[in-house]
């Protein structure tokens, strides 16, 4: 029996045309439940899996939340593996690039993600700073994550 009173209240929901739209934030990783407009509580549950190139990660999805459901033990993810810094490091680089898709400059994402006090530099000491610096260097590796690096990481590598 599936019970999803075991799941913490969700981060977002929200009742479309399609159905309701679920979303949770975990330490790992997130969960994304679609409930279909006409769906009862005691209908059968179905999870709809692309057989594409991310097949294996999204099966590994499924069975994590099918675990939390069903109040089976959970198997430890390949992410657990990232040490405190790590994961720190990569939640700067999604926010960074984030920011830089709307548009913000490395100054104000420093200011925002590092450091508020790089706003008062002048620009001879911003082009110089170390902030500017980390700051580039964490949207140069989000991207490179973006472009398909980030599969390795739910690979544990």
């Amino acid at each position: 029996m599936l019970r999803f009173d075991s799941l913490p209240s969700p981060a977002f929901s929200v009742d479309c045309d399609d159905g309701r739209h679920l979303l949770w934030w975990e330490t790992q990783d997130e969960q994304r439940i679609w409930i279909l407009p006409d769906a009862t509580a005691t209908a059968s549950v179905a999870a709809i899996i692309p057989f594409d190139q991310h097949l294996p990660d999204r099966l590994a999805t499924t069975l994590h939340l099918w675990q939390r459901l069903t109040g089976v033990a959970t198997a430890p993810s390949a992410s657990s593996s990232l040490t405190r810094q790590q994961r720190h490091r990569l939640i700067l680089m999604l926010r960074a690039l984030d920011g830089r898709h709307d548009r913000a400059s490395y100054r104000n994402l420093a200011a925002v993600l590092l450091d508020p006090d790089v706003r008062r530099q002048s620009r001879h000491d911003w082009l110089t700073s170390p902030r500017r610096a980390q700051i580039i260097r964490l949207v140069k590796d989000a991207v490179r994550r973006m472009e398909g690096g980030y599969r390795d990481l739910l690979r544990g590598r």
